[in-house]
């Protein structure tokens, strides 16, 4: 862990557990485990009560001047586009006429836009997105907060003004806030607070948008996944797509949906599962369920490069590659490297020959869609499946006229230089089309704070669904919300005497996820799981530093080894996901005895 302070960075980490870099940190938040909203929604009410956001940012660079209509939701608008390369225009409250008027982007100095207010015009009510915001906000104060949180409310305070008054700066999020409910309420109030203090696309913030080769445009993993292939009527089954539209982001289902799809049902009922990851039953929340839906499948395949507890119900296994077996382009900066595999033993395969090879079988059986998925006339852009992986390389590589092969030659590849890459300010830069500042990719192509498009969003899947979906039961919240912990000591009287010990979980750094715990080595490491208890904790049950106990949630009972500490917030307990290889031949199959998420509630 590099330490920050050294180089003269002030740090605020936000765990429950004293983790490296929180020991390295300036202010450490010990969090109750699942309220990170809450406590971001008393930051962004400290920074809009005591104004330490970026006024002018605020006003010129985002939507919170703007008019919203309260009964709608939406935003007012004078003017709607039909060219993506000109925003829509939208309507302000004018203090120098006291009423409405349209604000032209990018700015009109002859208006006098309200931030903060609340107007009467022609029988309806309109509200600022400011407004709206700090209605949202207002009930978190620093108490309030702290209460939910369990946390010092001088400590908070300390914390937001180390984090605004250290600007530029950003917020980093991790895994943990997205296996929550409040997974896209934590990425929304981060958002917020970037942006209200101007963060984004100066030197030192996180927020930019510096150049790339042009090589990959995908908005996750480098494949082509030609989701425009896909008919509308398939895509509108996707299991959890009409609820969890932002999934279509990366054409993904949902697991719960899928699990609950299996052991009901309804809508219909998946029978085939085609597995290219590790050890689900170690991996995904509430493992007894994952059990229960393996027991309800006629055909399972596991691709992966060693046997896991998922592999023991599995009918086929395809052995794959380990990603270091694997050829990559990895862009860095303003480089390209060609990642070269490394040697690799017996009959394994990249895990993208696997699916071409099934494409191909089905073509040959048949199949009309796999057939059309080997036309390069029907696939256009998108490359048609491939006998070798570095065809797929050579692909993307050949929009800037290199091979696979050249750069290997060349690595690293330095496809422009580093002062040019690093690029500040994007959205001020003229558009050649327009002769206006580019902006953001936004309805306005200003920061939208009020997140109108999540309404839309939740309504019809665009811009994310290449066709337009039925909407969700309901609409999608523009503004970020605090959802309390389903299960909480905190909740339930009967609840706070069975289970009186809040549980989170995470990863350690001898292992990615759930692999390689059959490496001797790193076994010597860390042989089992253990359970960080505080000291005063550990007493209260009788349990020592280094003594076997057992931990038990609603769904389960497992064994882990007890380690007493004081970096670890009181009433908290951490426990990291385990299997055990050593018993995958026995009837447990490795996945019973120590596995955190037999414990874990999936939805």
């Amino acid at each position: 862990v590099v330490d920050l302070r050294a180089k003269g960075v002030k740090t605020v980490v936000i765990d429950p557990r004293l983790t490296p870099d929180a020991a390295k940190a300036d202010v450490w938040l010990p969090i109750r485990p699942g309220t990170d909203v809450a406590l971001m929604l008393s930051w962004i009410r400290y920074i809009m009560e005591n104004e330490l956001y970026d006024k002018e940012f605020v006003m010129k660079w985002t939507n919170l001047p703007y008019l919203v209509d309260t009964e709608t939701k939406m935003l007012w608008r004078a003017h709607k586009s039909e060219d993506p390369n000109i925003p829509d225009t939208f309507m302000v409250w004018d203090a120098n006429t006291n009423g409405p008027r349209p604000l032209a982007y990018p700015w009109d100095d002859s208006l006098d836009p309200v931030l903060d207010g609340i107007f009467e015009y022609e029988g309806k009510t309109y509200k600022t997105g400011y407004r709206l915001l700090w209605e949202q906000v207002e009930a978190y104060t620093l108490e309030y907060a702290g209460d939910i949180c369990e946390l010092d409310p001088a400590k908070i305070e300390e914390g937001i003004l180390l984090y605004a008054k250290n600007t530029p700066s950003g917020i980093a999020l991790g895994v943990s806030t997205d296996q929550t409910p409040n997974s896209e309420q934590a990425a929304m109030s981060t958002a917020i607070l970037d942006l209200m203090m101007g963060n984004v696309e100066r030197p030192g913030a996180l927020l930019q948008r510096f150049k790339t080769s042009g090589v990959f445009d995908m908005p996750n993993y480098p494949v082509p996944i030609a989701a425009d292939k896909l008919p509308d009527e398939q895509l509108k089954k996707r299991l959890g797509g009409i609820e969890h539209k932002g999934l279509h982001i990366w054409y993904a289902g949902h697991i719960s949906s899928i699990f609950d799809a299996v052991l009901t049902g309804k809508p219909y009922k998946p029978r085939v599962w085609i597995d290219r990851s590790g050890n689900k039953l170690a991996a995904v929340a509430d493992s007894q369920k994952g059990k229960k839906v393996i027991d309800e499948l006629d055909f399972i395949v596991h691709m992966y490069m060693y046997p896991t507890s998922f592999s023991a119900y599995a009918d086929i296994l395809l052995p794959t590659e380990e990603w270091l077996e694997t050829n990559m382009i990895v862009e860095t900066c303003n480089t390209l490297c060609a990642r070269q595999q490394v040697t690799h033993l017996w009959e394994t395969m990249d895990e993208t020959l696997i699916w071409s090879k099934i494409a191909k079988r089905c073509a040959q059986l048949g199949d009309e869609d796999c057939k059309k998925a080997f036309d390069p006339e029907y696939m256009g852009k998108d490359l048609p499946y491939w006998d070798n992986v570095t065809d797929l390389w050579d692909h993307f590589l050949g929009r800037i006229g290199m091979t696979f092969e050249d750069l290997k030659k060349q690595t690293p590849y330095e496809y422009m230089p580093k002062d040019e890459w690093k690029e500040h300010y994007v959205y001020k830069k003229q558009d050649e089309k327009t002769g206006l500042p580019q902006g953001f990719a936004t309805p306005s192509k200003k920061c939208e704070l009020y997140l109108e498009s999540m309404i839309t969003l939740g309504r019809t899947g665009q811009p994310l669904s290449k066709c337009e979906l039925p909407p969700a039961s309901k609409d999608y919240e523009p503004l970020p919300y605090y959802l309390e912990p389903v299960e909480s000591p905190r909740n339930d009287s009967r609840e706070a005497k069975e289970f009186p010990l809040v549980l989170t979980s995470g990863r350690v750094p001898f292992y990615h996820h759930g692999t390689l715990r059959n490496i001797p080595w790193l076994r010597e490491i860390y042989p089992v799981p253990e359970l960080w208890m505080y000291p005063e904790d550990a007493q209260e049950y009788g349990l020592e530093d280094g003594s076997w106990a057992w931990v038990e949630s609603k769904r389960g009972k497992i064994r882990a080894v007890v380690a007493v500490t004081e970096g670890i917030k009181p009433g908290v307990v951490y426990m990291e996901r385990f299997w055990n290889p050593e018993t995958l031949q026995t009837k447990t199959h490795g996945w019973m005895e120590m596995n955190v998420n037999m414990l874990t509630r999936a939805s």
